[in-house]
């Protein structure tokens, strides 16, 4: 078993520093993407409850002239 290093070194730390700095980089583009989703998402979210909201009133306005007409 390796014995621990009792000191950092500065090419220790730089290799430490550019380690973080990809896997930072990395999260950081699966959070942009995961937002881009999220977006999408709730773009298809509103519109279809318009679409929903004018189906609905179409449909109501239908009925009222099919009853307006019948009686």
């Amino acid at each position: 078993m390796e014995a621990k290093p009792t000191r950092w070194s500065d090419d220790r730390l730089d290799d430490l520093k550019q380690s973080v700095d990809v896997g930072f980089i990395e999260v950081k583009g699966r959070i942009d993407r995961l937002d881009d989703h999220v977006d999408r998402l709730q773009h298809a979210m509103v519109l279809g409850f318009l679409a929903m909201g004018t189906m609905m009133f179409a449909g109501f306005g239908a009925m009222i002239t099919l009853f307006a007409t019948h009686f």
